[in-house]
């Protein structure tokens, strides 16, 4: 279970660095691995392998609601919006 947790919270915290905030570009470090989903993935994976299971934990906490936020804000947006004939 918990390597399921550790490839979850490098997906998370990969998607959200690079594609929904951008900071490669933002911070200027435009190279790999910080402008490559795959690359960053791998390293974050790696690195939380090592590290205690809280920061894990954390990991998932954090970017995973920072991840899922956009989808289920419209999610409820499409639910709760008139419909338009």
């Amino acid at each position: 279970m918990q390597i399921i947790e550790i490839i979850l919270a490098a997906n998370f915290f990969s998607f959200y660095f690079i594609v929904q905030n951008e900071f490669p570009r933002k911070w200027n470090i435009n190279f790999k691995p910080f402008n490559c989903t795959l690359c960053l993935t791998a390293w974050v994976g790696f690195a939380l392998f090592w590290l205690p299971d809280w920061t894990t934990d954390a990991v998932v906490c954090m970017f995973g609601a920072g991840v899922i936020a956009p989808f289920f804000r419209n999610f409820l947006m499409n639910l709760y919006e008139p419909k338009r004939h």
